[in-house]
């Protein structure tokens, strides 16, 4: 059973990090942002607000790189940073405009999993919600 179980996260996760998706899902959202920059955005919206160190821990990455991709974000007007009380820290949130596509984003992701389980009874999706609740909720102890 654990193999599946893994096997079945390991779907689930893959699922989630592939970039012909997160293209597939920004043209369903008919918004300009870049798919490099989805995931850091997307991430940026959950954790606000962070910081690049924390950015590059999460989404696997190096700090130039998300250095850089935040720089693309901010010419954007997408998001705001500002100098923490340590000055080589920024604190990075989204600004007006990004709450705006975060809420274009979320309302898609919502219809995307409303049409992905339109065959669902609402038991299996109560029973999966208490699931992943109970998942990520041990997860969250193991973490610290």
């Amino acid at each position: 059973m654990e193999k599946e179980l893994i096997q079945a996260l390991v779907t689930i996760v893959s699922f989630f990090n592939r970039t012909d998706r997160d293209q597939a899902f920004i043209k369903d959202a008919g918004v300009d942002l870049e798919a490099t920059s989805f995931q850091l955005f997307v991430t940026i919206g959950r954790i606000q607000p962070t910081n690049i160190s924390d950015l590059a821990n999460l989404l696997g990455k190096n700090h130039s790189s998300i250095s850089r991709q935040i720089d693309k974000l901010e010419k954007k007007q997408l998001v705001e940073t500002r100098s923490a009380s340590d000055a080589r820290v920024r604190s990075i949130c989204l600004s007006e405009s990004g709450e705006k596509l975060k809420k274009i984003l979320d309302a898609t992701r919502i219809q995307n999993i409303n049409n992905a389980l339109s065959d669902w009874t609402t038991e299996d999706k109560d029973l999966l919600l208490k699931s992943l609740d109970h998942l990520a909720d041990t997860l969250n102890k193991f973490e610290n």
